[in-house]
C-alpha cells in the first residue's frame, strides 16, 4: 500500500504543483523549495481526504507533518490503522 500511496500523491504534487515538469524527492521538504504553501497544503489535505479515505482533523494540520512525501504517507498509515 505504501508505495502506491506515494506513487499517488507523486503524481497529484507533479500535476498540480509541478505542472508535470519534474518529480519531487520522497525526502524534498515541499515548503523549503517552495513547492507548495498554506493554500496548497489545504489542496493536498483536500486530495489525501478524498482519495484515501482519512479524516484529516484542523489539530492535525501541521506544516511538520505535511512537509515531505515520507512524512504524509507516514500520517496516512497511521490515520488508516486507526481506523481499521
Amino acid at each position: 500500500m505504501q508505495e502506491d500511496l506515494k506513487k499517488q500523491l507523486k503524481e497529484f504534487i507533479a500535476k498540480r504543483f509541478l505542472k508535470g515538469k519534474s518529480q519531487v524527492r520522497d525526502d524534498e521538504s515541499l515548503f523549503a523549495a517552495g513547492i507548495i504553501d498554506s493554500f496548497g497544503m489545504l489542496e493536498l489535505i483536500a486530495f489525501i481526504e478524498k482519495n484515501f479515505d482519512v479524516r484529516v482533523n484542523p489539530s492535525e494540520i501541521d506544516i511538520d507533518t505535511f512537509d515531505t512525501v515520507d512524512k504524509i504517507v507516514s500520517f496516512v498509515e497511521k490515520k488508516k490503522k486507526r481506523v481499521a
